[in-house]
């Protein structure tokens, strides 16, 4: 007899009547996978994801960026406010005949240039301070949006890792008690000694899964708390927690495409999920026609800002397109012959520019080709998003269908193992029908605890879509 077979009565969790119980253990495991508590959580109190947010910028290190720009924005501030348009400079002349005739005489002049303003220069180049500016703070919500996105995936990642360790625990109990009956039915001659030594290889394979499914775990949370510096998953996993758009009425033009609050944010009945020309939400969003994005998107937000800098530029350019005036402020001393006094005078002159055409063109063209490629990015940036907010609606949407039909399927399974239970145990069947049933009701519900964690990943995909940033 192995040791295995001659484990203690206490073992014996549950006898061949009371499977289907532990069984039920996999359908409450699956409506788990937003709550903490698996093997190895720090005592710390989780963080809210805000928090894991601004702990993964911190890791991250981007903000710098932001930082560089509002330093290159109060520069150009600075640039215009000062007094001239470039640096002034000091013009030093003299004029001797001291190698020629050396009559004594000489002329020395000085001058102080100072170039001067255009007008507009300095409304050109506030305005691209602002536009500096604006970028800045543009910036700094697409990185934490960008931030957002990668801890979202860590968070899901670990939550979908822990519900399969959570399932792969309930199946390794439930094959060590099946294992326990067996080996006391074995004792009683009851059963072959080649139905225990299936029961123990079960047991050992749900163990092996058991290991494979602590190590992804582990693994999957080693990720996370790399990415945030944090040691516990956030509560609540999503934010905003519900879908953020909530709308019934026909929109835009398509008369098919009717929001499907049922399927959550931006679902709609027939056509395209992005049918119609405007998706209208509770919050306002989407207001503006892009097939329901928000207006303060961070990934348009910051192409519109990188446009508005290249607009800004231009302007400059323009404005910079003839020479700034320069205006010479100084004395000059002059003398004929050493028999002469010395003469002094005041000097005032003021050089300007013709601007010609042809030669601030080039600079000119380069700053419309820059607003060019600025306001193709926007559109082609506009579109990327456009397109992430279907596969996140979509996908949103096969979620909970896909939910459905899992709970379909681990009810037919749970009722399936009843039976074989029960037909086991009047000796009907074979351990290996029993087995079957087991494999298949394991398969049923660790499905299904996936498919019911997949429907906070999905709603965590759309914000992530809809940019989403948590506060």
């Amino acid at each position: 007899m192995t040791a295995d077979a001659a484990a203690p009565d206490n073992a014996l969790a549950s006898t061949d009547t009371a499977s289907s119980a532990r069984y039920s253990d996999y359908a409450g495991i699956a409506g788990a996978a937003d709550t903490a508590g698996a093997a190895g959580a720090n005592a710390t109190s989780p963080a809210t994801l805000a928090e894991a947010v601004a702990g993964a910028l911190e890791q991250a290190g981007q903000l710098i960026r932001t930082d560089a720009l509002r330093g290159e924005a109060d520069a150009v501030r600075r640039q215009a406010g000062a007094w001239t348009a470039a640096d002034p400079a000091l013009r030093l002349k003299g004029v001797s005949d001291r190698f020629t005739g050396d009559d004594g005489a000489y002329e020395v002049e000085a001058l102080l240039e100072l170039p001067l303003w255009l007008p507009g220069q300095r409304r050109a180049r506030l305005g691209l301070a602002s536009s500096l500016g604006l970028r800045a703070e543009a910036l700094a919500r697409l990185l934490r949006w960008e931030v957002t996105g990668t801890v979202r995936d860590a968070v899901w990642a670990a939550k979908l890792a822990e519900v399969q360790l959570q399932q792969a625990n309930a199946a390794y109990e439930a094959a060590r008690g099946l294992e326990s009956v067996v080996a006391k039915r074995y004792n009683a001659g009851e059963l072959a000694r080649l139905d225990l030594l299936t029961a123990q290889q079960e047991t050992l394979a749900r163990q092996a899964e058991q290991t494979a499914a602590q190590a992804d775990w582990e693994q999957a949370k080693a990720a996370y708390v790399q990415i945030t510096g944090r040691l516990q998953l956030p509560e609540p996993p999503n934010w905003p927690s519900v879908p953020p758009v909530t709308a019934g009425q026909e929109v835009g033009t398509d008369s098919n495409a009717y929001f499907d609050q049922s399927q959550g944010v931006g679902a709609y009945s027939h056509g395209s999920p992005l049918a119609g020309s405007q998706r209208l939400g509770s919050d306002g969003m989407a207001s503006n026609g892009i097939g329901g994005l928000p207006k303060d998107h961070p990934l348009l937000a910051e192409a519109d800002a990188a446009l508005a800098r290249a607009r800004a530029e231009r302007e400059q350019v323009v404005s910079d397109r003839r020479g700034n005036p320069i205006l010479s402020l100084g004395g000059r001393r002059t003398r004929d012959a050493r028999v002469f006094p010395d003469d002094d005078a005041l000097q005032l002159e003021l050089s300007i520019p013709f601007g010609l055409a042809s030669q601030s063109a080039p600079e000119i063209a380069a700053s419309e080709r820059q607003v060019t490629e600025r306001l193709a990015e926007l559109h082609r940036m506009r579109r990327e998003a456009e397109r992430e907010l279907v596969a996140a609606v979509l996908g949103r949407r096969g979620a909970a269908e896909a939910l459905a039909v899992a709970e379909r399927r681990a009810s037919l399974a749970a009722d399936a193992l009843s039976v074989a239970q029960r037909a086991f145990e009047l000796g009907e069947t074979d351990l290996a029908e029993r087995l079957l049933a087991e494999r298949r009701a394991r398969e049923a519900h660790l499905d299904l605890a996936l498919r019911r964690a997949e429907q906070g990943q999905a709603l965590a995909r759309v914000n992530q879509a809809l940019g989403m940033i948590p506060q």
